[in-house]
């Protein structure tokens, strides 16, 4: 299995928490939702959207259609008594391969490579200020400040679309790689640099990077929800993975024939008996 390290927390003004992550080393999959900030039920929507995308892939079925399941089921969950009309989520998902991975998302919860001492962005944040950037109507700099940088166009469970965006990267990785999976809560107040900074620093062990990440979002006054995901990849621990489910088959294969054989040793030692007594009696004759 892949190793990873998370965490969650709640930020310096928030009651709740409506970032949901879901972890299935053993598949080899990584989910992390935000519920959108403002609307009634978050926690709801964000549970809903790990739940089935975690259901569709323990199934093989692919991250775009589980994301589009997810959002149907947000949009039929309040006829069902399950949340509130209007609750969305967002979500950023990571699927790793023999020497791939994909990542998919929806909305503005990120994913970054860290390999080779450079940080990349993977995902695009689905948002106006990140059109407003591409059209070149605003720079990075400003959208950092603009006062609708968290306006999404594109949500799970958002009412008005029938048939989501899903945004999604496949891409080969090289051994000592990691993915960083994050809600707003980290991007919005840990620039760049800051990050880079933590990476660079002298703990390379995951659970002290998410950690920091998200002590480092704290520190910077940050009010929102924050949860991290970091994942360490190599293709060695993905062989062996396979490899140990391959010796699992042959050992259920072996033990399934000597279950077979166990069971049918009465059936021969009566036959064997029947013999015995058979050839007995034409002597005794």
């Amino acid at each position: 299995m892949l190793t990873y390290a998370a965490k969650s927390h709640l930020g310096n003004d928030r009651e709740n928490n409506e970032d949901q992550y879901l972890a299935l080393p053993e598949e080899m999959v990584w989910v992390l939702a935000d519920g959108v900030g403002g609307q009634d039920a978050g926690e709801v929507a964000s549970e809903l959207v790990c739940k089935r995308v975690g259901d569709e892939l323990n199934a093989h079925h692919s991250l775009e259609s589980a994301i589009q399941l997810a959002h149907d089921d947000i949009l039929n969950a309040p006829s069902q008594g399950i949340g509130k009309p209007g609750m969305a989520s967002t979500v950023v998902a990571l699927q790793v391969y023999d020497h791939a991975y994909q990542v998919s998302w929806v909305g503005d919860s990120r994913a970054y490579l860290w390999g080779h001492d450079q940080l990349v962005q993977i995902s695009r944040d689905q948002s106006l200020v990140q059109r407003l950037v591409d059209e070149g109507v605003i720079s990075l700099e400003e959208a950092a400040v603009h006062p609708r940088k968290n306006m999404l166009l594109q949500a799970i469970g958002q009412e008005n679309i029938d048939t989501l965006e899903v945004g999604s990267v496949r891409a080969d990785f090289e051994d000592g790689d990691k993915i960083i999976l994050c809600s707003d809560g980290l991007s919005d107040y840990v620039s760049e640099a800051e990050m880079l900074e933590i990476l660079r620093g002298e703990s390379r062990d995951d659970q002290s990077l998410v950690d920091q990440l998200v002590d480092k979002a704290l520190a910077n006054d940050g009010k929102d929800n924050v949860t991290v995901v970091v994942v360490s990849l190599s293709r060695k621990t993905i062989h062996d993975t396979q490899q140990m489910d391959l010796d699992t088959l042959k050992n259920e294969m072996e033990q399934n024939r000597w279950n077979s054989l166990v069971k049918w040793i009465p059936a021969f030692l009566m036959v064997l008996l029947l013999l015995v007594w058979f050839a007995g009696s034409l002597g005794g004759e």
